[in-house]
């Protein structure tokens, strides 16, 4: 072999080696980032985490999630150093009483009747153990995992064991779909944010702590954000339903990042708190 064909070849594997050391340092950085990886993994509310230290007493008593009201109320409260002579309790009253007042103003006549006539232990889906409406299974004290269904979102709720798609490929939602308990979802990403919209619902007569309810015309937002220190999912759910409330309900949950939780089939033999 000649000297000159050697020097081509030995040119030709220099060039290829430094094209693929070359890809290999800026071909990975010229990849646009996946915006769905950061709300992957297993989510768990104070419920489960009790001991861990991030959450504040103000997280405790919204641990099935809870009005922005009142969460953004007690937790002026807290931090207010004129109130440090208050027990928590005595102010979580106070932000309950301010909460319970704003959401008052909002409720629709029907929607003022069906909270005063709701009653915990009237609960048919917990007397009956049924799956719990939309809203309480969205903002459940157990935990749930977020992961890849082809091009869209499968979320498992270790509540009640149920299985949510949330549709990212731009498609409508149904016109003449049936309703049902988790409705049909939407979703994408929008500044960092998971943005899903719900519609196709079906009633739920309690539905969540305003014990209000909602109808079959609710719409439901939630905003999803990711925190860090801890890694943190943090819910912003606003219900829009002319039939219930004249306004957007807004409630607000959070769950810790807990790669290492499985979750368990629920039942109600298996879970205390269930019939």
């Amino acid at each position: 072999m000649s000297r000159a064909l050697l020097r081509a070849r030995a040119v030709g594997t220099r060039t290829s080696l430094l094209g693929a050391l070359l890809a290999s340092c800026f071909g990975a950085a010229a990849q646009p980032p996946d915006p769905i990886a950061p709300f992957l993994g297993t989510w768990s509310g104070v419920f489960t985490t009790q001991d861990n230290e991030y959450w504040t007493f103000a997280d405790i008593q919204c641990f099935v999630g809870c009005p922005q009201e009142f969460y953004d109320r007690l937790s002026a409260l807290l931090a207010d150093p004129k109130n440090d002579a208050t027990p928590a309790f005595g102010l979580s009253a106070q932000a309950t009483a301010a909460s319970n007042a704003a959401l008052d103003a909002m409720l629709t006549p029907l929607g003022k009747q069906v909270r005063a006539e709701n009653k915990p232990e009237n609960d048919p889906k917990f007397l009956n153990c049924q799956p719990y409406g939309f809203v309480r299974e969205v903002t459940n004290p157990l935990p749930m995992r977020i992961s890849r269904d082809g091009k869209d979102l499968l979320v498992r709720y270790e509540e009640w064991s149920l299985h949510r798609p949330i549709y990212l490929d731009g498609r409508p939602h149904p016109t003449y779909a049936t309703p049902s308990l988790l409705g049909h979802a939407v979703g994408r990403v929008e500044n960092g944010a998971l943005i899903v919209e719900t519609k196709r619902v079906t009633p739920d007569l309690i539905s969540d702590n305003s014990q209000a309810g909602h109808s079959g015309e609710l719409t439901a937002v939630e905003r999803y954000t990711v925190r860090d220190n801890p890694r943190r999912l943090e819910l912003t759910l606003t219900l829009t339903d002319p039939v219930t409330f004249t306004k957007p309900f807004v409630i607000t949950k959070t769950w810790l990042y807990t790669p290492d939780v499985e979750l368990v089939q629920d039942t109600c033999n298996q879970q205390p708190g269930k019939p």
